[in-house]
Order: structure tokens, then sequence, then C-alpha cells
């Protein structure tokens, strides 16, 4: 598949997680089937950070990597995930209900600020059962898989108008009107909880419940909003509300 140079790299700054199939069998790492090698290098081709995500036993102790993994997907560190499998389906979301997440990375799917494709009815039919929306492609064809990702974040990932300009928002840094922006992991999660918001002013305590470590301290999260700011430069996205906290600049509130 090529992806059309008219777009340019339509996935720059968007992580995508390619979730292992646990019924492909692996030894010592390496990759069995070549379909995720095949729509990796796509997805890199157009921009994408790619990463994959070992499959784990339901009797099996989840790795540390692995659960960095998840919490990444939970803290909005991961735009995207790929499940190839029914097998594969259920052995990520198992993990994820494991680490206490899956309302949050629930919440992320129906908020459209997480993408979840799976390759087949059976592996969709999967995540419809935990009611988790999820994109369905027919078949594992490498440029189906890649086509699907690549068209929800060049044309239906949300935006918000704000007083800086139309703003969209990915693990890696923010669009804004159509320029990226490379944003650190720290200020992507603050930007982040603050565009699911929509305007709402989020306290100190509250943004501190949403960051990684979900126990930040109010001081810690002023940190964080500071080197956002100045990641940010002269686009002003983040204002501080007096005595109540942060918001994102949404135009005409």
């Amino acid at each position: 598949m090529s992806i059309s140079t008219s777009v340019g790299r339509p996935l720059t700054g968007c992580r995508i997680a390619i979730a292992d199939d646990p019924s492909a069998g692996t030894a010592h790492g390496a990759v069995a089937s070549p379909t995720p090698v095949d729509v990796g290098a796509l997805l890199a081709a157009a921009g994408a950070e790619v990463v994959r995500v070992p499959s784990v036993r339901a009797d099996h102790s989840v790795p540390a990597g692995v659960r960095r993994s998840v919490h990444r997907v939970a803290t909005g560190r991961i735009d995207g995930v790929l499940l190839f499998s029914v097998e594969g389906a259920r052995s990520w979301w198992g993990t994820v209900e494991r680490l206490g997440l899956g309302d949050v990375i629930r919440a992320r799917a129906r908020a459209s600020r997480l993408l979840l494709v799976a390759s087949g009815a059976e592996a969709a039919r999967s995540l419809a059962d935990a009611d988790i929306p999820a994109t369905t492609v027919d078949g594992a064809l490498p440029d189906d898989l890649a086509r699907a990702v690549v068209g929800f974040f060049s044309e239906q990932a949300p935006m918000q108008r704000t007083d800086a300009g139309e703003l969209v928002v990915r693990s890696g840094g923010v669009l804004l009107d159509e320029r990226f922006l490379p944003l650190s992991a720290g200020a992507a999660e603050v930007l982040e909880a603050l565009f699911l918001a929509e305007g709402r002013v989020l306290s100190r305590e509250e943004l501190g419940r949403m960051l990684a470590g979900r126990r930040r301290s109010a001081r810690a999260v002023e940190v964080a909003v500071a080197r956002l700011r100045e990641a940010l430069g002269d686009a002003e996205l983040v204002q501080t509300v007096v005595k109540r906290g942060y918001r994102l600049a949404v135009a005409d509130r």
C-alpha cells in the first residue's frame, strides 16, 4: 500500500500498538506471522511510532513491560491498538481488566481518543461483548488495516476549536491548524485531560488523578502545566482559572 503524498505523513505524532496474537506463537521474541510486521511498516511509513504488545496468559503474571504499555493506552500515550484475532483481543482486554484500567480505556475509546481496530468480526464481537467500540476490518490484509488507521486519524479524530486554532491531540504532540507541535509525555498527558474536559475547568487534584501514577501532587501538576505551556510557545491553549484550576482555551465559551 502506498499512502498518498498529498496528505504527507498523516500519522505524525501517533503511537500505535500492535497486540500480539497468542495463537501465533513466538520464540525468544521472534515474530511468527508477517502480518503485524507488514502493517507496522506501513504505519511507520505514514509517520507513526509502532510498538508491539506481547500477549499474556490469564494464569501468568503481567510483565512490567506489558503493564507500562497498558498504562500508556489509559493515559493517552498510545493513540490506537490493533488486534489481529479474537484470541489477541481477549488476551489484551483481559490484561486491561486485570490491571483495573477497563473503565478508563473504555472511556477513551468512546470519546474517539483511542482507536481500536479489530481484524475480523469475531475479534470485534469480543470487544463489543465488553461494551468497547472498535473499528472492524474484514480479513487481515495489511493494506486494509493500515488504511483504517490512516483514515481515522486523517478524517475522524476529534478536533476542538480553540482560541489558538483548530486542535487535534496525539500522544506525541498536537496538530494546531495542521501544524505539528511535539510534546513530552507529561505535557501530552495534561493536554489530553484538558482536551477531554472540553473547556470544563479541572482542579489540580483532578488533573493529578488523571496523570500517570494517579496521585500527583498539586505542585507536580503545576510543573507539568508550566512545561506544557513552555512547549507550546506562543500558542495559548491552557488558561488558569484563579482558585479553581485549568481549562482548555476552547473558542466561543
